[in-house]
């Protein structure tokens, strides 16, 4: 039986052998699918595993700055240190390269020109519980139906 993640606003609760733990999106670096699991991998070097499917998860990310690279890859991309484009390849703050697919590669490329200036938005981002601030909107609007 599939682990059901459970999306919320600004958050996220993953299901655990210990339990369920929340982390914020903004924490979520990239994903990367490894069937039947998604491996997420979050700052602090925090990694889950949880059997899901891929496409469940990029629907449920908020619209920016989440990215599909590839069939088997999403990334956030205030965490991307470079995009090099002869490789097709983004590399993390983690030094982490993920492979870009030839049909992403434009995608990628207008979602970087477009992410905020300030990575992350504002220091408190993850935690910020201020509705009202304009800095972490980018992490907790949902994708529009």
């Amino acid at each position: 039986m599939k682990s059901q993640i459970l999306f919320y606003d600004r958050s996220m609760i993953i299901p655990t052998n210990r339990g369920h733990v929340t982390h914020f999106y903004g924490e979520l670096m990239y994903i990367i699918f490894d069937k039947p699991y998604c491996v997420l991998h979050f700052a602090e070097n925090v990694i889950y595993s949880v059997e899901i499917a891929i496409q469940h998860v990029m629907d449920n990310l908020p619209k920016a700055p989440f990215i599909k690279c590839e069939r088997s890859a999403i990334v956030n991309l205030c965490y991307h240190k470079a995009f090099i484009r002869n490789t097709r390849e983004i590399v993390m703050v983690n030094s982490e390269r993920i492979k870009v697919s030839k049909q992403n590669v434009n995608d990628i490329n207008s979602a970087i020109k477009n992410i905020p200036i300030i990575s992350p938005p504002c220091p408190n981002c993850y935690t910020c519980r201020n509705d009202e601030c304009e800095r972490h909107i980018v992490l907790s609007q949902k994708k529009d139906e």
